[in-house]
């Protein structure tokens, strides 16, 4: 009895090993294996209220709002290097169809931010096998820039007997799509540091 007890856990635990192996949302399994290659160019990203510009003052004609787009270079490649995919063949290319992006604010930054969070955002890109694409982001528009919690950095900044504050926030960014030929839809995991200024300048 305790054999045959044994011999169906074994049997049960290779199946769901073999089910686990077969999720079609890991990009890793994929024929077309598409990766992040860079976030932002690989640094992490300054979010400000106000830009004052090349000449670095405030209440100057180069003084601009900002708004935040952020570039994310993707790559594709075959799964493994047995695998032959033609550069025009089916399962050759990629396609980038949305993202969803998640923030964790950091100990000082407001839970606001997370009203924030996007899900099923629009992308459109193709990525080809051995090739690059490059989709952008917006991260920070001026809706969120116009938030109370927001307006305060720059109110901070302007005080002249204020300290200039600043809070930090981790930012999730996942990409969805398939390759071509395929309805799978796939996963691409990334990520990006966000530290918000009341101001900061051009150079």
């Amino acid at each position: 009895m305790k054999s045959r007890l044994l011999i169906t856990m074994l049997a049960l635990t290779v199946g769901l090993t073999v089910l686990a192996g077969c999720d079609t949302s890991n990009n890793e399994l994929q024929r077309l294996v598409c990766e992040v290659q860079s976030v932002n160019a690989g640094a992490p990203l300054v979010s400000a209220y106000l830009n004052s510009g090349n000449d670095k003052i405030l209440g100057t004609d180069d003084d601009f709002a900002p708004i935040d787009w952020i570039p994310v270079v993707f790559q594709a490649r075959a799964m493994n290097n047995n695998m032959v995919i033609p550069e025009n063949g089916t399962y050759s290319w990629f396609h980038i169809t949305s993202y969803d992006l998640t923030w964790h604010p950091g100990p000082s930054a407001p839970e606001g931010l997370t009203d924030y969070n996007v899900t099923g955002g629009l992308a459109d890109a193709i990525v080809p096998i051995d090739d690059q694409a490059v989709v952008q982001i917006l991260v920070a528009d001026r809706l969120m820039k116009e938030e109370p919690w927001f307006r305060q950095l720059y109110l901070d900044f302007i005080d002249p007997e204020g300290v200039p504050s600043s809070f930090t926030a981790a930012l999730e960014i996942t990409f969805h799509g398939h390759e071509s030929g395929s309805e799978y839809e796939v996963s691409i995991p990334a990520g990006l540091m966000v530290t918000f200024f009341g101001v900061v300048s051009s150079e």
